[in-house]
């Protein structure tokens, strides 16, 4: 990216570079539930975590590396992945596991758990559609801020507060879950529901202090939600499939990413911003039936009953 600037150059390139995320992602909440099984939750909220450290700091330094070039956020990007690289490669050698299948990534033999992988299934679906409404705070929401008067550095300071309550809020989420959610489905649906009087608060906003508050309480829920996910599939998984299933639930949070900005645009440009906010708390009342219902068919066993145990 840093040699070539034209548009379909710029296409196959960016292409390559999520087809690598998609690698990458799956792999190490794999690893993560390997490596540290006795983690439950803990494991997969640490990569959370450190994604989002990742992301506001490298918000704050892109847009000054990109204040003299932006070819420069290309050249710091390549560095800071072969950095990550040789991470992997020396510091990950010496990682030992129990049974050196769980770290499978590229298993895609048939599915041992029919009953588990439909509720994966009915999990994720819930988990697309939380997306899709998620997405539209860095899209719809973000040009009707703009339509409405809000400045685009007020709005950049939403995804800063986004990112300081990630890092910093952890001890708030550890007390929530420890007080009301002792499951990970209830977590879940404590988030979806604080998803839902986030979107709530938006149907009456005009002005940047309800945004803030609506962010505030969309991070308090988000906190909730997407590291649980991960979670769960690990517990489903059959050994030898972790990979397969983080990589199902990574292409779910991509395919409401995708879906969602189009999804949006078109209920905007026809209806306005309240149709889509309505349509947007539908959707989420049905995550909450998913997340209900997803493990219904599956049998409690002792390893479950374990999984469950040591994810609290």
């Amino acid at each position: 990216l840093v040699f070539f600037h034209d548009w379909p150059a710029y296409i196959v390139l960016l292409t390559i570079v999520g087809f690598g995320s998609g690698v990458v992602f799956p792999a190490s909440y794999a690893m993560a539930g390997s490596v540290w099984p006795e983690g439950g939750r803990k494991a997969f909220n640490a990569i959370y975590v450190a994604q989002n450290a990742g992301v506001a700091v490298g918000s704050a330094l892109g847009g000054v590396v990109a204040s003299f070039s932006f070819s420069y956020v290309f050249m710091a990007n390549a560095v800071l992945y072969l950095i990550f690289f040789f991470i992997v490669y020396f510091g990950f050698r010496n990682i030992q596991t129990k049974d050196a299948s769980q770290t499978s990534v590229l298993d895609y033999d048939a599915v041992n758990s029919k009953a588990k992988f439909a509720a994966l299934i009915i999990l994720c679906s819930g988990y697309v559609l939380g997306w899709l409404a998620y997405s539209q705070w860095s899209t719809t929401i973000a040009s009707y801020t703009q339509s409405i008067g809000i400045s685009l550095s007020l709005y950049s300071v939403l995804w800063t507060v986004n990112g300081i309550l990630i890092v910093l809020g952890q001890p708030l989420v550890s007390f929530v879950v420890k007080k009301w959610a002792e499951s990970l489905k209830a977590q879940m649906v404590i988030g979806f529901i604080i998803f839902i009087v986030s979107f709530s608060m938006l149907l009456t906003a005009k002005h940047f202090p309800m945004f803030l508050a609506a962010m505030v309480i969309l991070t308090i829920g988000e906190m909730l939600v997407w590291p649980a996910v991960p979670t769960i599939a690990n517990q489903l998984a059959p050994k030898g499939k972790e990979g397969f299933y983080q990589g199902f639930v990574n292409s779910a949070a991509t395919g409401g990413r995708m879906i969602g900005p189009l999804f949006g645009g078109l209920l905007v440009d026809h209806f306005g911003i309240q149709a889509l906010v309505l349509s947007l708390l539908v959707l989420l009342l049905i995550s909450i039936a998913t997340t209900l219902l997803y493990d219904k068919r599956i049998k409690p066993t002792k390893e479950t009953n374990r999984q469950a145990s040591i994810s609290s």
